[in-house]
């Protein structure tokens, strides 16, 4: 085993009040979006430049939230899977292109096809553990023999290789992990990443363990906080099992960025988009989300757990700026990510729509045109410029265009970009993005208008 270096630690404000502007912006979502508390942890070449907790970690005890608070990252621990499964190629035990049934006992004949590679990209065909009438219950325990025997019973969504569809079956890549490796899952990724990086804070989610410094974790119904689902098996721990602190977390993105966890060519293979059987190519990589916006090129990744945590990482990788939040509600992830994007843009301006600058339009019919078929998405009615799209879009977003459109004292052309094989896109008619911010009555609302190549107006995104 390669011993990893310690990873030196230097916390510091950032210069020119730009921590007074972030605290600031955090502490006024909080109510707002109803989160409890909130941990941030923003990385810059290589240092950690900002590390805080806002809110309460818990609610009960009336707990501050620090940088120190533990969350459960749910989803993005696939980034531990992969990076497992990627130290295990390093050694020689496991093969990307593997057949995993190589690894796996008992697979169903209908996976016979698939590979490591296909379950890392979500190219595999897999439905998911926790949907469908299969009898999976996060209040038991399963054998890697039950588990796939469960998975098996539903039948795959395509061809492995044919198609991208985000799935939770990452499971199946611990069970490869402990095959390979001769350890249990956890206990190698301990080994093997949490212990050399000091990330004194990381585990994984145990029932009944004491963990110092933890969030209780919440959902917000009907106006009241409740606890979320408290069990979680330990096979889908390398799917969303993982806890740790912002500060941790941070430290483990510096040792990936830097390379002190896995070689350049592990390193490349994370993000280099997957190839589908016909030769496209979606801006996925292994367990990592690749995309774009307005030229700055980023990773993703986000996570919420049954329990009533979120998290986010976005790692804009031109810029050097690394931004993570962790949150113990279960919103979808929908706050922190809003939030992650407007932090990102105060560290580096024009990485999201709410920092780009009205510029002169060159198309103003065209926008005007735009503004026309919007009014008439938002009443409900088609519009020939963007054919079924009233239909498609679900009614809260239609109220939300429609309420913007009837107030709106202007509506500025922002900028626009051509979508490309770096742009995470699924749709093969996208040609390019275009951005707009309108003066409303209740602020401003930012709209990102998704055209084909024809001009049709594929699909809205309208942002506070």
């Amino acid at each position: 085993m390669r011993i990893i270096p310690l990873i030196a630690l230097a916390i510091a404000l950032a210069p020119g009040g730009q921590a007074d502007r972030v605290d600031e912006y955090v502490r006024t979502q909080l109510k707002s979006r109803h989160l409890p508390g909130v941990s941030l942890a923003v990385v810059k070449d290589g240092r950690i430049v900002k590390a805080a907790g806002y809110g309460l970690a818990s609610l009960e005890l009336d707990a501050a939230a620090t940088e120190q608070t533990v969350y459960e990252i749910g989803s993005i621990s696939k980034q531990f899977a992969a990076d497992a499964v990627l130290l295990l190629a390093e050694d020689g035990k496991v093969k990307l292109d593997d057949l995993v049934s190589t690894y796996l006992p008992r697979t169903p004949p209908a996976w016979s096809a698939i590979t490591v590679r296909h379950i890392l990209t979500h190219t595999a065909g897999l439905a998911d553990f926790d949907t469908g009438d299969i009898g999976f219950s996060y209040r038991r325990e399963y054998t890697a023999e039950e588990f796939i025997d469960l998975l098996g019973k539903q039948p795959l969504g395509f061809p492995p290789g044919e198609r991208w569809n985000y799935t939770n079956a990452f499971p199946l890549l611990g069970i490869v992990v402990e095959r390979a490796s001769g350890m249990p899952y956890v206990d190698f990724v301990r080994a093997r990443i949490f212990t050399p990086l000091g990330l004194e804070s990381a585990r994984f989610k145990i029932a009944g363990e004491v963990v110092k410094h933890r969030a209780d974790g919440y959902l917000f119904r009907d106006g009241l906080y409740r606890h979320g689902e408290p069990l979680r098996p330990a096979i889908i721990a390398p799917n969303g099992g993982v806890m740790m602190n912002v500060v941790d977390f941070a430290k483990w993105d510096i040792a990936i960025t830097q390379g002190r966890l896995l070689r350049s060519e592990s390193l490349k293979a994370l993000t280099t988009p997957v190839r589908l059987n016909d030769g496209r190519t979606v801006s996925h990589g292994l367990g990592w989300f690749m995309d774009t916006f307005n030229g700055h090129r980023f990773g993703a990744h986000w996570g919420t757990t049954v329990t009533g945590h979120s998290a986010v990482i976005r790692r804009y990788v031109n810029d050097g700026v690394t931004v993570i939040m962790m949150a113990n509600l279960d919103d979808g992830g929908l706050g922190i990510d809003a939030m992650s994007k407007r932090i990102a843009d105060m560290y580096v301006p024009g990485v999201d729509i709410h920092g780009l600058a009205p510029k002169p339009d060159p198309a103003v019919s065209d926008t005007a045109r735009l503004r026309t078929a919007l009014t008439a998405i938002g009443a409900g009615r088609e519009d020939e410029r963007a054919p079924g799209l009233a239909s498609r879009l679900p009614q809260p977003v239609r109220d939300r265009i429609a309420a913007a459109m009837r107030t709106a004292s202007s509506f500025d052309y922002l900028g626009e970009e051509t979508v490309g094989d770096g742009h995470f896109n699924l749709d093969r008619n996208l040609a390019r993005n275009r951005w707009y911010r309108a003066k409303t009555a209740d602020g401003m609302r930012y709209f990102t208008m998704r055209l084909a190549r024809d001009g049709r107006l594929l699909g809205v995104i309208i942002e506070e």
